[in-house]
């Protein structure tokens, strides 16, 4: 188990690893942990593959409802395929069949975000050519407030 803390968020991934002697050698993440704060402006969800994906390649990121995140297709964006709840809160780099950079910005990310997202690249509808999943959760911001002398904790 890698844990990675930078800025805010914290990102743990569980990979695959080989062990000699003296290397560790890590090979394809199965998954992430991302933990990000709900005051964040975006959040990155991770997915790195190998580069030069064919250009047929379909990059779909789905939420644990299996809802349509994200889907990009034929060299752009489909955001007709996205699911409402997402829509205008996603975004992709650029070139990312050439880098083999799947991530994914989700923008305003608040504690309904909180999900297991699969990333899955495919050639076709049935030739899954790779599956991870990223998990997040969005921490909402707690308000302390005195009400009748006590102390309770709200979501703010």
């Amino acid at each position: 188990m890698l844990h990675i803390q930078g800025g805010d968020g914290h990102v743990t991934i569980r990979a695959a690893a080989a062990v000699c002697p003296t290397h560790l050698v890590l090979c394809c993440p199965l998954e992430y942990h991302v933990v990000v704060d709900s005051e964040e402006e975006s959040v990155l969800l991770p997915c790195r593959t190998r580069p030069f994906l064919p250009g047929d390649a379909r990059v779909e990121w789905r939420d644990r409802g299996d809802r349509k995140v994200h889907v990009y297709e034929n060299g752009s964006d489909q955001p007709e395929e996205q699911d409402q709840f997402y829509r205008n809160r996603t975004k992709m780099k650029r070139n990312l069949l050439r880098t083999g950079d799947l991530s994914l910005t989700l923008e305003h990310p608040t504690d309904r975000d909180t999900d297991i997202y699969t990333c899955i690249v495919s050639r076709g509808k049935e030739n899954i050519l790779m599956k991870k999943e990223v998990h997040l959760k969005v921490k909402g911001q707690w308000l302390n407030l005195w009400v009748k002398g006590q102390w309770f904790k709200s979501l703010g």
